[in-house]
């Protein structure tokens, strides 16, 4: 879990998930969208079916990616989105 400080400001990330800034969220909302952010980056063959998600980081279709692309990716994002709570 990310430890998130709320009344701190954020520089203005979308989420690829809920397409809201990241300023938006709270700790628990923020941590959903992550997880399925992760969910579907890590697992297109179940996610294959949703909506069509954009990468954060290299701003390609998530499903583009392969296994070590995706997982690069979701590696900087969660770094981006840690950096900007501490």
């Amino acid at each position: 879990r990310l430890n998130l400080d709320p009344y701190q400001d954020m520089e203005k990330i979308s989420c690829p998930t809920c397409r809201k800034a990241f300023d938006q969220h709270d700790e628990r909302q923020t941590n959903l969208c992550l997880e399925k952010f992760i969910n579907i980056a890590t697992n297109p063959v179940v996610y294959s079916s949703t909506k069509k998600i954009i990468c954060p980081t290299c701003e390609k279709d998530i499903l583009d990616h392969n296994q070590r692309q995706a997982m690069e990716c979701v590696d900087k994002f969660i770094k981006q989105v840690k950096d900007n709570f501490d």
